[in-house]
């Protein structure tokens, strides 16, 4: 009987490539100052691609994580630790983890991914296989382990409460009278940085007005660091505690659901405060409710309705088509208003038609977890073949891609990044949850929720 070809094997060029790609990537820190726009950090730490913002190695925030899910259950995993004891550092120095190890950015941090990269890195302890390659065997007796969790768990809820939550503090991120949180910015302006802080530099989805919006995205980010504490602290038997963290959950989640899910049309959306109105705009960001277990049953299958809009040949676009500015005739406005216009309708990177691999994975997962397993694994195969396809045609992998087209996307106000390490990352991810799906293996925890939510079993 002939073997089924896996993927692994269909694609054992690219994942050689990534293998080796991590080695070029994975940095130790510094001995000495090389230049003082560079923040030096104290442990080995792991950047997007060799050249990312010149010769230094910075360190990103939020590609942190993406980059973890092509780190864990590996031989290279040792470097999550790391990577979380330099966000702690630069918490505890800075009082923020900022965009990116530079003083530049002090000012604003990214999408909040602390808390889960906490649990990446406390929940691989427990892999068997890869023991034997941890350069310190004390961090596997149970009880400093704990220690480092109750550590990293404090610095967590520091930052979740005077960057993000802390009305009296300057960062910007609340609004008063008002739960939700806002991107923002310390130091300069509202709506260009806040954007920048957002992770989705630049997009139409704000209107050119971040800093007016509640996105969808980072409050669920937010609700997501509140269930890990409290499953944090059901880790470390405190009951209390965990009780706690489930009460502001539970209050996170009725405000989500009361201004930003519209009924009518089945969807997330962001919410413009100053307004006072739900926005239309259609984007991939609305199915992190699904990925952190936010939303409900119905909730999700009226929101897998919507999958076509985003669907192409090549996996999922970051928005709608139908959601961008349609073109319009500005030779009869004045002249001195035609720029701030020309800004808010021209076309941005995070729009459709790009790809954009780190938010299609968060939809990808939330889609397994909600048990509509042949759409993300058709999804995943259509991402691995056009990444493979744009592998095989450049020799590397590249940070987003057009997805009508299924080539490089357009140049925008920096060069299109090669390398990378999220796209990288999840395609290794991708691999490996569909050849373990494939082969039989359990996909979801035992006993498994009557309803979902369902908790992953493989690792993803």
């Amino acid at each position: 009987m002939k073997t089924k070809t896996t993927y692994k094997k269909e694609y054992a060029d690219c994942l050689k490539y990534i293998n080796t790609y991590w080695d070029r990537v994975i940095h130790e820190p510094t001995k000495r100052v090389i230049d003082h726009h560079v923040i030096t950090i104290p442990h080995p730490h792991i950047t997007p691609n060799p050249k990312w913002l010149g010769k230094f190695g910075y360190m990103f925030y939020w590609d942190s994580f993406f980059i973890f899910r092509g780190l864990i259950g590996t031989e290279r995993e040792w470097i999550l630790q790391n990577q979380v004891d330099n966000f702690i550092y630069l918490f505890e120095h800075y009082g923020v983890i900022p965009n990116f190890n530079a003083h530049v950015s002090i000012g604003r941090s990214q999408p909040p991914f602390l808390s889960s990269m906490i649990l990446d890195t406390y929940n691989g302890y427990y892999f068997p296989a890869i023991r034997k390659n941890r350069l310190q065997e004390t961090l596997f007796n149970l009880k400093p382990h704990k220690k480092w969790l109750k550590k990293a768990l404090d610095v967590a809820k520091k930052e979740y409460e005077t960057v993000w939550i802390d009305k009296e503090r300057h960062y910007n991120h609340s609004v008063r009278d008002e739960l939700l949180a806002r991107y923002g910015d310390r130091d300069i302006g509202y709506a260009h940085s806040s954007e920048l802080e957002s992770g989705w530099d630049f997009t139409s989805r704000f209107y050119n007005r971040c800093n007016q919006f509640f996105p969808i995205d980072l409050n669920v980010l937010l609700y997501k660091y509140e269930r890990d504490f409290a499953k944090i602290a059901f880790h470390l038997e405190d009951r209390e505690e965990e009780r706690k963290w489930k009460d502001i959950a539970a209050k996170r989640k009725k405000e989500i659901n009361r201004l930003m899910w519209n009924d009518k049309k089945g969807f997330f959306f962001d919410y413009c405060y100053k307004d006072k109105e739900i926005s239309g705009f259609l984007s991939l960001a609305s199915f992190t409710p699904l990925w952190a277990g936010l939303a409900t049953k119905e909730q999700a299958a009226r929101m897998v309705e919507k999958l076509p809009i985003f669907e192409t040949e090549y996996g999922l676009v970051i928005t709608a088509e139908e959601s961008l500015a349609p073109q319009v005739d500005l030779s009869n406005i004045p002249k001195r208003f035609r720029p701030a216009l020309e800004a808010v309708l021209e076309p941005k990177q995070w729009d459709y038609p790009n790809i954009w691999p780190p938010v299609e994975y968060l939809a990808v997962i939330g889609l397994l977890k909600y048990g509509y397993v042949e759409d993300a694994k058709r999804i995943m195969d259509k991402s691995i073949k056009a990444n493979a396809a744009l592998f095989r045609k450049y020799q590397t992998f590249l940070e987003k891609f057009n997805g009508e087209t299924g080539d490089r996307a357009a140049t925008f106000h920096y060069d299109l990044q090669e390398g990378f390490g999220w796209t990288n990352a999840v395609f290794y991810r991708y691999v490996h949850l569909l050849d373990d799906i494939n082969a039989g293996k359990e996909l979801y925890k035992q006993p498994k929720a009557e309803e979902p939510p369902f908790g992953l079993a493989l690792l993803h």
